[in-house]
């Protein structure tokens, strides 16, 4: 007889915990390799132009004489000569001496007149003398009536002060006369800044010419591609042109020089020739600043490669 494996029920419970386990492990798997990767960020392009001899030229304008104010005329006869005016009077002091009253008389000093005492008639018992009850009182004379008038002041000043002030007499000028005529001052403070200023000078600084190249560059870059193929960037074409005041091409570009040519890459040596005179026919007209024309009138020997 053959005997069945039975499962116990601890058998069975962990049996069916391990299924789920596994079905879900290999759930996870499946749906997290299906997430949407993470964008890397992309880092921005620098450019950077190396230019040498940075501000070693001065580019300011020329300097401009300003305009000369207008000179002072001279004028050919001395100028005459101011006599002064006269001083005016001065007023006369009274130089008499004043009278002074003369003093007045010493005042009167009355008197009192004195009273008999009666004399005694029997001499047995003296009879005390009454005294006077009240002190005679003097009279007195009359002052002096008439004091002595003081005289009159002389009147030698002046009444009053003259109403108007004497002007006073202005200095008298040195001999000769002054040169100098009345239009002195006429051209003062008309000598201005001169608006106009001078033009540029004539050769720009390495800063200016480092930045018209830049500027040149950026404009061909878009129209340029380097072919394709082995060794092909060893190739470097040198290419000059020129260029009207309006930005425009004047003629066909030509080609100067070619470097890095060998038996890989002669067969795109031409190609790379073509696509930099078209890169640069297709660029044109070119926005670049009027007042240097004399610097980017006629580019030279511009250098085309792959890291152009």
């Amino acid at each position: 007889m053959t005997e069945q494996a039975t499962l116990s029920r601890d058998e069975y419970v962990g049996l069916g915990i391990a299924t789920v386990a596994h079905v879900a492990l290999v759930a996870w798997f499946l749906l997290h390799d299906q997430s949407p990767p993470r964008p890397l960020p992309i880092p921005e392009r620098m450019e950077v132009s190396l230019a040498g001899e940075v501000s070693l030229t001065s580019t300011s304008p020329d300097p401009a004489p300003a305009q000369a104010s207008v000179a002072p005329v001279l004028s050919a006869d001395p100028a005459p000569e101011v006599e002064p005016d006269p001083a005016p009077p001065q007023p006369v002091r009274d130089t008499q001496p004043r009278a002074t009253p003369p003093p007045p008389p010493p005042r009167p000093t009355a008197r009192p007149t004195p009273t008999p005492t009666p004399r005694a008639t029997t001499r047995p018992r003296p009879t005390p003398t009454p005294r006077a009850t009240s002190r005679p009182s003097p009279t007195p004379t009359a002052r002096a009536s008439a004091r002595p008038t003081p005289t009159p002041r002389a009147t030698a000043r002046p009444t009053g002060r003259p109403t108007t002030r004497p002007t006073p007499a202005p200095t008298a000028t040195r001999g000769g006369g002054s040169r100098v005529g009345a239009d002195f001052l006429e051209g003062a403070g008309s000598s201005q800044p001169n608006s106009n200023r001078g033009t540029p000078a004539a050769a720009a600084g390495p800063a200016v010419r480092a930045s018209i190249q830049s500027a040149m560059a950026r404009q061909i870059k878009p129209h340029w591609a380097a072919p394709q193929g082995v060794d092909v960037e060893l190739l470097v074409t040198n290419v000059s042109w020129d260029l009207n005041p309006d930005g425009s091409l004047k003629g066909v570009p030509r080609i100067v020089s070619q470097t890095g040519v060998n038996d890989s890459n002669r067969p795109q040596a031409k190609l790379h020739q073509e696509r930099a005179i078209r890169a640069i026919q297709l660029a044109a007209p070119f926005n670049l600043p009027a007042e240097y024309y004399d610097v980017w009138k006629s580019p030279r020997n511009v250098r085309f490669d792959r890291n152009f």
